[in-house]
């Protein structure tokens, strides 16, 4: 009998914490790169709680700096996870119930090198105020809100970049409607470019004029500013995928389209086409006033013809040969990093040292106009190498992985 009686407790304690769990959410303000953690809806039920919390972009160099209040404990647990995501871990414990009145546990304050990216669910484990019992890891959502600082008038504006759990994703365009999608900010399994790079003696090597300022700092660029929601797309291929976020923030705000209204088509390669017209609609360019005829295969009424001229007049691309760009070619990973690099100059954009250089074990397969490049994009944080340490520059990169890249960009200024 007794037995029973502690069973019935038992599973109604865990089912009395995967209750409350369903509305409870983790409220992280992100400034600069200082990431403040709250729990909401907590209620007064609990004494000790450990937050797993998922960075995307895997930064392991940080800090944590808790709220320190009287009567609690803390502990942080990092561990990085295949090299591309970093878990974080947060245990709270108190005698007696976290919250007060308000439901509200302020936990503390992360401190990073480079900007975070949280995943939108993070995972709690709560202990119960009457029992040293650990209830069932439930899944919670996570609402993240960056804040741009001024440092002109010492005032923030916030934005809320993530608030479900179930964020659907968007994407870059397929090739009749001239959208595009960039590279992976992480290890990815790219598939072999066939292009052979000894014909291409001109590819990308003509340094544009923006190429010589080396030394961008940021500029307080209000990212939510420039490119505003325009629009809710959902799309039903990308729900699952791992760059589903980075897809959907930029197809919310028109930088990217689907393959179609409903599908993105995450795992295909991105053309060469495809990806200077993902560059130029961050420009908003108005494709009336540019017409390429520098290139013999840029057909004049091919939908990123003005596309390709925006990108040659400007410096980010310089083509395959003299007179040939090859758009139809999917784009390689070198040649990506050496576009993002010039895109970046080009909209005075933050290319900082974040990161430590890397030896790729390939360097010697880099082309020597891409070398550059590709260290200053490896060391802002945009893209790393894969996991056996190669940077595999040749390997195409897929509309996903190109998503991830471009938002990867756009978060650390």
């Amino acid at each position: 009998m007794i037995k029973k009686i502690l069973a019935t407790i038992f599973i109604t304690l865990l089912f009395t914490i995967n209750v409350f769990a369903a509305d409870i959410k983790a409220n992280i303000k992100i400034t600069n790169n200082e990431a403040t953690v709250q729990i909401s809806g907590l209620g007064k039920e609990y004494k000790s709680l450990q937050l797993d919390l998922v960075d995307e972009l895997g930064n392991e160099n940080f800090e944590f700096i808790p709220d320190n209040k009287e009567g609690f404990t803390y502990h942080l647990k990092k561990e990085s996870k295949d090299g591309n995501k970093t878990n974080i871990s947060i245990l709270v414990q108190k005698n007696d119930s976290l919250t007060s009145d308000d439901d509200i546990l302020n936990i503390g304050t992360l401190k990073f090198t480079n900007k975070p990216l949280f995943s939108t669910v993070a995972k709690i484990e709560l202990v119960n105020l009457d029992a040293d019992l650990v209830g069932q890891t439930s899944n919670i959502t996570v609402v993240t809100e960056n804040v741009t600082e001024s440092t002109t008038s010492g005032s923030t504006s916030g934005s809320t970049s993530s608030s479900s759990s179930s964020s659907s994703s968007s994407s870059s365009s397929g090739g009749s409607s001239g959208g595009s999608s960039s590279g992976n900010n992480t290890s990815v399994n790219d598939s072999s470019q066939s292009n052979d790079n000894s014909q291409k003696p001109n590819t990308e090597q003509k340094p544009s004029n923006t190429e010589t300022n080396t030394n961008n700092t940021s500029n307080n660029i209000n990212i939510d500013a420039m490119y505003p929601v325009i629009r809710q797309v959902n799309f039903s291929d990308t729900t699952n995928h791992w760059a589903s976020q980075p897809i959907k923030f930029l197809a919310d705000r028109g930088i990217i389209n689907g393959m179609s209204d409903t599908t993105f088509a995450p795992n295909n390669n991105i053309t060469r086409a495809e990806f200077v017209t993902l560059l130029a609609k961050m420009d908003n360019i108005d494709i009336s006033k540019h017409k390429a005829d520098s290139f013999s295969d840029v057909p004049s009424n091919a939908w990123y013809n003005p596309y390709v001229d925006w990108a040659a007049e400007n410096g980010i691309t310089s083509g395959i040969t003299s007179d040939t760009f090859a758009p139809n070619n999917n784009i390689t990973r070198e040649q990506m990093a050496v576009m993002i690099e010039r895109f970046c100059n080009y909209k005075n954009f933050n290319l900082e040292n974040n990161k430590q250089p890397i030896s790729f074990t390939d360097n010697s397969n880099i082309s020597s106009y891409a070398a550059s490049s590709v260290s200053r994009v490896q060391q802002a944080g945009i893209i790393n190498g894969r996991p056996d340490g190669s940077f595999a520059p040749k390997a195409n990169a897929t509309r996903g992985e190109s998503a991830q890249m471009i938002y990867t960009m756009l978060t650390i200024q």
